[in-house]
């Protein structure tokens, strides 16, 4: 049973966080809560748009790993944690990528809103 709690605690955990982060985003930048890169903390515009993506990203990730690790524990149930684990650091990953694509599409390099007007 233990193993089955080891093998979705990651997914709860990224779930809470993100609800957390959706909940209680932070107000300022700071360098102790919230979603945290250089890009992210260029401007006040940024980190409240970064910290907007980043609650989405963990709670679509959360819900992700939470179904895969499930599906893992029920099929490969001795290597479930492995198969969890692995799960997370791609998801990680690919969510980080996504984040920061989104702030670059968004946003220039000095990190001024992009004009969105496209006629």
């Amino acid at each position: 049973m233990e193993l089955f709690f080891g093998t979705i605690l990651t997914s709860l955990v990224f779930l809470f966080c993100g609800l957390l982060l959706r909940c209680f985003p932070p107000k300022k930048i700071n360098h102790i809560y919230g979603y945290r890169t250089r890009r992210s903390m260029a401007s006040q515009e940024i980190w409240d748009y970064a910290n907007n993506l980043g609650a989405k990203m963990l709670i679509y990730l959360g819900w992700v790993l939470l179904v895969i690790s499930l599906g893992a524990y029920f099929l490969f149930p001795k290597t479930s944690a492995i198969i969890a684990l692995f799960s997370m650091l791609i998801g990680v990953g690919i969510g980080i990528y996504w984040c920061e694509t989104q702030l670059n599409k968004r946003f220039d390099k000095n990190g001024n809103p992009k004009n969105s007007s496209r006629f």
